[in-house]
């Protein structure tokens, strides 16, 4: 088991993050997140090192991956403050619920166009906002990965952003598949988990330097590529760790995994 300590009072945070425009929003959302969280696993934070400064530096996260289908749930219980994220529109279908997503700095994403929302991504971030953005389209959770996408890359090029490449992983016996029957009557599946560790680690910085000025959608897939064959190199080397964990604890009773993390990051 990993130690963790925060390096500062996540009450003194949100004490100053409540001044933030749209912070209440934000701050329903990640009080639920946390208290899910801290029944639903241990989270280890791996690699706040490579963070590049809070304040004065436009900032892109790229999540190389999905482990499941709460992702997002906890990303906001580690938050110190908002961040902007792009989420399905279908989400922002009911009332209440829109507007809680959009006070918290979501943006809704059609599928069909995506044009608005990525523009609305870039002032954001030239606003001084981070962005959260996922490499792959689909689930991966749900056996969809499909090719890696350009977008992040991009959009980071555009308004000279630091990009921080992040990946996810879920012990994957504790790794649950269900479904849900939405209003239209239709079963969604979803996955989901508990007692399990959850690790959220940030990769080093992307050098984009190496673009040419005038770089082009080949020369921005090639990027993605690397960092998809990256998504794929810190895959297997949890699947081994957490092979070898199994092997060393046999038939032992594997331990209760709860209690989320008292690590606050400011994106």
């Amino acid at each position: 088991m990993i130690h963790q300590d925060s390096n500062q009072s996540p009450k003194r945070t949100w004490r100053r993050a409540i001044m933030l425009p749209h912070a209440l929003s934000f701050g329903i959302l990640h009080a639920y997140s946390t208290l899910w969280m801290r029944s639903r696993a241990e989270v280890i934070v791996e690699g706040r090192e490579n963070l590049p400064p809070a304040q004065g530096e436009h900032r892109v996260y790229l999540l190389l991956n999905h482990s499941t289908t709460f992702d997002v749930v906890a990303l906001m219980h580690i938050a110190a403050r908002p961040f902007v994220i792009m989420m399905d529109r279908g989400a922002f279908t009911f009332p209440v619920i829109r507007h809680v997503l959009a006070g918290a700095r979501f943006v809704p994403l059609d599928k069909t166009d995506s044009n608005a929302a990525f523009r609305r991504c870039i002032a954001e971030v030239e606003a001084g906002w981070p962005l959260l953005i996922s490499l792959h389209e689909g689930d991966s959770t749900l056996g969809s990965r499909e090719r890696p996408r350009t977008g992040g890359l991009r959009l980071a090029r555009m308004t000279g952003a630091t990009l921080v490449p992040v990946f996810l992983y879920v012990e994957p016996d504790r790794i649950r598949h269900l479904r849900f029957r939405g209003i239209n009557g239709i079963e969604y599946p979803y996955t989901t988990f508990r007692d399990t560790r959850y690790w959220i680690r940030f990769l080093p910085p992307v050098d984009l330097s190496s673009l040419p000025p005038d770089a082009c959608y080949d020369d921005l897939k090639k990027a993605a590529d690397v960092l998809d064959a990256l998504a794929d190199e810190n895959e297997r080397e949890f699947c081994e760790r957490f092979a070898a964990e199994e092997a060393l604890r046999g038939g032992s009773v594997r331990p209760r995994r709860r209690g989320g993390t008292a690590i606050r990051v400011s994106w």
